[in-house]
């Protein structure tokens, strides 16, 4: 299952997201979407091998402050 992370800041690193996602699983890369230039789109993509994991950094990263934005965490859509 994939999380759909947005209205990250153009500053957020994968590395981060990394340590923002660590506590509910096993630390599985994020995917941080860049442009054509290598320039953040403003969303990542983080995978998750337990769905239950997931649902928990679903109720707990929601809502939650990232480099002073209000993230969105939910379930990545298919073709997301």
């Amino acid at each position: 299952m994939d999380l759909y992370i947005g209205n990250l800041s153009y500053l957020t690193t994968e590395a981060e997201l990394r340590d923002l996602f660590a506590p509910f699983g096993p630390a599985v890369p994020p995917h941080l979407v860049l442009d054509a230039a290598g320039i953040s789109r403003g969303y990542a993509l983080v995978p998750f091998d337990d769905p239950a994991a997931a649902d928990a950094a679903v109720l707990a990263l929601n809502g939650s402050l990232l480099h002073g934005r209000v993230i969105i965490v939910r379930p990545a859509a298919p073709g997301e």
